[in-house]
């Protein structure tokens, strides 16, 4: 793996923005980590039945603090690196030590407010629970802590399910990746952090983004593929929550309605400019496409989504679902 330049500049930085708390003893710490694991393979069994996906053990859930999640981050940077560098980018000295910093302090903030993330740039993939940020969110929402553990693991192990079942998923990411790093004139693309910022962007509520304001009209095609198979992810993952939440998690109903009120209020100025406002769209009109094809379909013929890429639906078939059922309907006959 690639290193990135000024690895250690930007874990420096990230510790002036990541917050700190939860407050909690030692004791309470390691039953939140027996906890989280165990709830991950609860949640699975019953991902599995409701989606009727797979995936191999290789593909693995571990709990992580706030640094190991900034560790991980590194390392998807360091895989990016190298793409670009397989692209010949050269690199600016003096530029890179402002990208490290502003790497390093935004990676700090986000920190404190990922649940959960599953990666994907490494291979094979795994899922990394945040035990703090699962901890603070459920204290400050008021909610049972394991029935809140549970709900959010039950969306998460998703995302494991879907990229481990799924064979074709990771490679094709990666290269949808690839492909925006090639394109001309990427913004930032001598520094890998801007990469991820366009990777994690999604659409913001006027449905424009600024991001693809600054691009070239292939820019924007990548793009909004990648946006279109993370907001499929997304819902699908929040879809197959609510289908196993009720019978599970006693409380799901007073957690799903104090949890949107939280991703309503996460639109302040620093929000948005990293673009995490961004996934509230996402959330809401992926699990509207999906449960829509699902009440059309049911879920096994739903499943003909992940058979191949050229399944997944488009930006324009996720916010119309008979569109896309009438294209794979037709390709299927």
């Amino acid at each position: 793996m690639t290193a990135i330049p000024h690895s250690d500049l930007i874990r420096r930085a990230s510790r002036r923005t990541m917050p700190k708390g939860p407050e909690v003893s030692s004791v309470h710490a390691a039953q939140v980590v027996a906890s989280l694991r165990e709830l991950a393979q609860v949640a699975t069994r019953e991902i599995t039945a409701v989606s009727l996906l797979e995936a191999p053990v290789t593909h693995e859930t571990v709990v992580v603090d706030r640094m190991g999640w900034v560790e991980s981050n590194m390392n998807a940077l360091g895989v990016i690196t190298q793409f670009v560098s397989e692209e010949g980018e050269d690199g600016n000295p003096l530029a890179d030590r402002a990208g490290a910093i502003q790497t390093g302090l935004a990676l700090g903030w986000a920190s404190g407010k990922v649940l959960g993330q599953y990666e994907a740039l490494v291979n094979p993939g795994r899922l990394l629970l945040v035990a703090p940020n699962i901890t603070q969110v459920a204290r400050s929402l008021d909610v049972d802590e394991r029935d809140f553990q549970l709900w959010v693991c039950l969306h998460e192990e998703t995302h494991r399910l879907q990229f481990g079942a799924v064979s074709w998923m990771q490679g094709h990411f990666i290269e949808l990746i690839k492909e925006m790093i090639g394109a001309e004139k990427l913004p930032g693309r001598a520094y890998p952090w801007r990469l991820l910022q366009v990777i994690n962007a999604l659409i913001r509520n006027d449905g424009s983004s600024v991001i693809e304001l600054v691009q070239s009209d292939d820019q924007v095609r990548i793009y909004r593929r990648i946006v279109a198979l993370l907001t499929l992810l997304e819902g699908h993952a929040d879809f197959v929550m609510d289908q196993g939440g009720p019978d599970l998690v006693p409380s799901v109903s007073e957690i799903r309605r104090k949890f949107e009120v939280r991703r309503d209020s996460n639109k302040k100025l620093i929000t948005r400019l990293l673009g995490m406002d961004e996934k509230l769209m996402q959330y809401r009109k992926g699990e509207a496409f999906v449960s829509n094809c699902v009440a059309e379909m049911g879920i096994a013929d739903f499943n003909v989504v992940w058979a191949s890429p050229e399944n997944l639906p488009t930006l324009a078939e996720i916010e119309n679902p008979a569109t896309w059922r009438k294209r794979i309907l037709q390709h299927h006959e």
